[in-house]
């Protein structure tokens, strides 16, 4: 049987874009937090102090960046969509595997 995607709901798609980018975000921290400790010391907000504030912002910055850049490619597809059809797409039944408690 054959499907079309018509529309996909931007605000809760990007909220769980952006649930997921922030979760993307907190596995970068020990990458940054390693590489700040390793980087020369020096005078100022530098090492790592900056490291720090950098691996408390970065999946923050993520998640937002995340809900706003899939909120907008939501909208774009709403539009182009609309214009040249959806993405279409094929199902099928399924049987339960053996032992499959759902």
């Amino acid at each position: 049987m054959r499907k079309r995607i018509r529309r996909i709901g931007v605000f809760q798609t990007a909220k769980l874009s952006s649930v997921l980018y922030g979760a993307m975000g907190f596995l970068a921290v020990p990458f940054i937090l390693v590489a700040s400790m390793l980087a020369p010391r020096s005078t100022g907000l530098t090492g790592l102090g900056l490291g720090v504030i950098g691996s408390l912002m970065l999946p923050v910055i993520y998640a937002v960046f995340g809900f706003i850049f899939t909120a907008l490619a939501c909208a774009v597809y709403i539009i182009a969509a609309s214009a040249f059809g959806g993405i279409e797409f094929e199902l099928e039944d399924v049987p339960p595997r053996a032992g499959a408690t759902y």
